[in-house]
């Protein structure tokens, strides 16, 4: 899992590549489905990479989506939150 790392003199973390990908994703997701929970969505429409991968499985281990099969994705209370807060 990628982790956020601070700058030195600014007190902030950075995102890492991954975790900017997870986001995107996550908002991309809400706005297909309106954020209405358990809708589900194919990553059909989404390349297939290592980044790709890695940035779904951020977003589960962050608790801000569920991932079905491999290839399905819906968002959860957190992911919403997420979105609707930022």
């Amino acid at each position: 899992m990628a982790a956020a790392f601070v700058v030195s003199g600014y007190g902030r973390a950075m995102t890492t590549s991954t975790e900017s990908l997870a986001l995107h994703i996550v908002r991309a997701l809400h706005a297909a489905t309106d954020g209405k929970p358990q809708a589900w969505r194919s990553l059909a429409g989404i390349s297939a990479s290592t980044g790709t991968d890695a940035a779904v499985q951020l977003a589960v281990d962050r608790g801000w989506l569920l991932l079905e099969g491999g290839h399905s994705v819906a968002l959860t209370d957190a992911g919403r939150r997420l979105v609707t807060d930022s």
